[in-house]
């Protein structure tokens, strides 16, 4: 019974079409970087895909280019996968404020997290904020190196996103009659 499990789990992980999911908040968005918290996840679907020389690369704070497909528009953005210590995501203080004696950030200085840079562009055309979840998947091979990305979740849209959506509605109607005229 135990193997059955263990084959039916493992299937079920397989079958995920994004393997690793992120629900963001302020700290995983930072100025033009998208910040990734080490896990098990993250280093069993997407590290793992990377060839030895990337992974020694990585592991030496050194930065991996990879091309980030965009599954919901169909745009590719090239970028960099870097590993950095943790201090490098502390929060820049508010004007006039003094740094305290309390870290505001949880990590240790001699602890990591892994970045994805540039992402401004994504951050901008897609709209992420916090509370979305997001979605990536390896899908390259040997030489390529490239992650699939999805918005998976977005939570109820406010007034201005829904007068946003409404004048893409309409905008993409018109550019449709106009092609076909």
């Amino acid at each position: 019974m135990k193997f059955k499990e263990k084959f039916c789990s493992t299937a079920a992980e397989t079958m995920n079409p994004w393997p690793f999911r992120l629900k963001l908040t302020r700290d995983h968005i930072r100025w033009d970087s998208l910040k990734i918290p080490p896990s098990r996840d993250f280093e069993a679907h997407i590290l793992e895909n990377l060839d030895e020389a990337s992974r020694r690369v990585l592991d030496a704070w050194g930065s991996v280019q990879v091309s980030i497909f965009d599954a919901d528009t169909c745009d590719t953005h090239k970028v960099n996968l870097v590993k950095k210590k943790a201090f490098w995501f502390e929060p820049f203080p508010d004007v006039g404020q003094r740094k305290g004696k309390q870290k505001t950030f949880s990590c240790n200085d001699d602890e990591f997290a892994y970045s994805i840079e540039p992402f401004k562009m994504i951050v901008k055309k897609r709209n992420l904020s916090c509370d979305q979840e997001i979605g990536f998947r390896w899908s390259g091979n040997y030489p390529v190196k490239r992650l699939d990305f999805s918005v998976l979740y977005v939570p109820s849209l406010d007034m201005y996103n829904l007068k946003i959506e409404r004048l893409m509605l309409v905008w993409e109607r018109n550019h449709i009659e106009e092609k076909q005229i």
